[in-house]
């Protein structure tokens, strides 16, 4: 069997940019089956399973996900993003650190794991790899679905998701994030005519833009938490009008604004989003399948085991900077997952993208201990 280094360059020269990753969740499922594991495999994910002798209600999952963003300008690449140039320090390649390494070297503690330790140990072991995480994190949302509805009725769920963290960090939880689309409509009329921009479109944008920082302190204040912090309320994109027909003022405007959420925003969402839009005059649909925030307790087991596993103190304790699949598991399945993984997260979604290979080592080592004590 690879090696968690070797398993890393092969994942890297299959290219899986979200949307097409069927070549490697191939790849992975005929990995599975040929380490003994039970395997389910849809175009969402791949899931293999190691059932314990014991009858057991209790599972750990190792996941995350196989999709990457798109290489960018190759010619900022000093060599293919799908090389997998191997150095003495470090493994280059799109997803080295986000996060193809991660799920290598997860599935492949796994297996050693199980091959050592199957005969006593207490949970069944799920290996589980999700499509288009960089997109809408469907892959997890479809495996999440797919469990809580199958066979298997667990009381008790852990897991890790190895989003990159440096082996250093354990993130709990995150903010929700929910895309969303702002319409605002208006009368088209001649540009040349001063008056004829009040009635627009752009008009009714401009004078919810020019609020748009006065609604966030408004907001922030009212949806704080405690753990997450305060939400945020971003306009990332505009569209209006015609550009063919500059001299026509626009009598429709997009503007799309990316709204990370707290708990306590996630639970009064569309009662937020309804108010703005009757005080704005504008209609709103979501952009694209909202995710939502997710937090589990610092002393949670999961937690206190990985702290163990790799020696750090709870100023290893944090929470993720963006949305993560976490919140799949958590709200989802009731899991007490973190996010904890050997990749750097300011590698993440560059060019020459690399992980060190002493960080894929240290995983190895942290995921094996963390099957042991879990």
């Amino acid at each position: 069997m690879e090696n968690s280094i070797e398993l890393t360059k092969k994942l890297i020269e299959i290219e899986s940019v979200s949307g097409n990753e069927a070549k490697i969740l191939t790849f992975l499922e005929d990995f599975l089956r040929k380490n003994s594991a039970q395997v389910w495999k849809t175009e969402d994910f791949v899931a293999g399973v190691f059932r314990s002798s014991k009858n057991t209600k209790k599972a750990v999952i190792l996941t995350g996900h196989i999709d990457t963003v798109s290489a960018g300008e190759l010619s900022q690449w000093e060599n293919s993003p799908w090389g997998a140039i191997e150095t003495s320090e470090k493994i280059i390649g799109l997803g080295a650190s986000d996060m193809k390494a991660g799920v290598a070297t997860s599935f492949v503690a796994g297996l050693d794991f199980w091959r050592e330790n199957s005969e006593t140990t207490d949970f069944d072991l799920w290996l589980v790899a999700v499509s288009n995480e960089e997109l809408d994190g469907s892959g997890s949302a479809k495996f999440t679905e797919w469990l809580k509805n199958s066979e298997f009725d667990y009381s008790e769920i852990y897991g890790i998701i190895s989003e990159p963290t440096g082996n250093s960090q354990i993130e709990v939880g995150h903010r929700g994030n929910r895309f969303v689309a702002f319409e605002f409509t208006g009368i088209s009329g001649h540009a040349s005519q001063q008056g004829n921009f009040e009635k627009s479109a752009l008009a009714k944008t401009t004078v919810f833009l020019n609020d748009l920082n006065k609604i966030y302190e408004q907001m922030r204040t009212k949806y704080l938490n405690e753990i997450l912090g305060a939400p945020s309320l971003v306009a990332t994109s505009l569209s209006a009008g015609n550009s063919e027909s500059p001299n026509k003022t626009a009598d429709s405007a997009t503007l799309i604004i990316d709204v990370r959420t707290t708990p306590e925003l996630d639970a009064d969402f569309e009662n937020f989003a309804n108010n703005l839009a009757r005080e704005y005059n504008f209609s709103w649909k979501y952009h694209s399948a909202p995710a939502p925030s997710c937090l589990i307790s610092k002393n949670s087991k999961v937690v206190k085991t990985l702290l163990s596993a790799n020696n750090l103190d709870e100023k290893a304790i944090v929470v993720s900077p963006g949305a993560t699949d976490q919140a799949f598991f958590v709200n989802g399945l009731g899991a007490e997952i973190v996010v904890f993984g050997p990749g750097e997260f300011s590698q993440a979604h560059q060019q020459n993208e690399f992980i060190y290979k002493q960080k894929i080592d240290e995983f190895y080592e942290i995921c094996t201990k963390f099957l042991r004590e879990i």
